[in-house]
């Protein structure tokens, strides 16, 4: 039998679909949390409101409404792209630029509030 101790295995890596951080900054239910955001990769939605230095649970898959952004054009199926300047803010955007971070995909369904935004998020 082969000596495996301390070896990385394969398999998941994070629980139903979250991952888990401790923000340095207060972050609000259904904000989009870069836990990195000077090297974008990692992101995930609150759910819920979670303090600075709390441990919080941060969704990487789902269908999320967003307020829309000003001059926003919807368009179903649209990649939608995310410009983070801090751990919990920043601002959506249509096409990709430096910086700039593919979230998803926009939703476009009969019934959305004309001042929001449905993506589907598929870190």
């Amino acid at each position: 039998m082969t000596d495996t101790f301390g070896a990385r295995r394969v398999g998941r890596v994070y629980e139903g679909g979250k991952f888990y951080s401790q923000p340095a900054v207060d972050v609000k239910a259904n904000d989009i949390y870069f836990p990195y955001p000077s090297a974008p990769g990692q992101f995930g939605v609150a759910e819920y409101p979670v303090a600075s230095g709390e441990n919080g649970a941060f969704s990487k898959f789902g269908t999320f409404a967003f307020a829309k952004t000003s001059g926003w054009t919807s368009t179903d199926g649209q990649a939608v792209y995310y410009a983070p300047s801090g751990q919990a803010t920043g601002a959506f955007a249509t096409a990709s630029a430096t910086g700039n971070v593919r979230v998803g995909y926009e939703v476009v369904v009969p019934g959305i509030p004309a001042d929001q935004i449905y993506v589907d998020i598929d870190g």
